[in-house]
């Protein structure tokens, strides 16, 4: 014998409860997928945008090679002291060193990319962003702005029921 029948419920009454409780859930989870879908999207976007730059390890390469036959150069003139080589070394990574080349494209995976994704969502916290001069400043603002508005929707519908 069944639960509602011990009761006394009828099964309609009870068939309403359940779709109640299944209606004050499911915008709930529908919120969760759908943030965990923008999540997958914005992944697979930084996986595109970020590890598709494979010309940065070529540029990075050459600098090395400037560095080293800056340095061949240098210490083959004896005037040349070992603080001129720093100093001559030093303004090469101070002027010509670009940052890019510290990001390596072989580490945007997708994982590695959602991961990412996560960190934004969790970090933003003013919504106050500055667009930068190029794509990756103007793709993270815009994944970071929206996110915060998840978070916002996720807060009012966490305390609306």
């Amino acid at each position: 014998m069944s639960v509602a029948v011990k009761r006394g419920i009828s099964a309609k009454a009870e068939s309403r409860k359940c779709a109640a409780r299944f209606w004050r859930l499911f915008p709930h989870l529908l919120l969760c997928l759908s943030l965990v879908a923008y999540a997958a999207l914005g992944a697979l976007m930084f996986q595109h945008i970020e590890g598709g730059n494979t010309s940065s390890t070529k540029d990075y390469l050459e600098f090395l090679g400037q560095i080293v036959g800056t340095i061949q150069n240098v210490t083959d003139n004896a005037s040349y002291t070992h603080q001129d080589i720093v100093k001559k070394v030093e303004n090469m990574m101070q002027f010509e060193f670009k940052s890019i080349w510290l990001q390596r494209a072989d580490r945007w995976t997708f994982f590695g990319s959602m991961f990412f994704c996560c960190t934004v969502f969790t970090t933003v916290a003013t919504c106050n962003l500055l667009v930068g001069p190029d794509e990756r400043q103007c793709m993270l603002s815009a994944t970071a702005s929206v996110s915060c508005q998840h978070v916002w929707h996720l807060f009012f519908l966490g305390h609306v029921s």
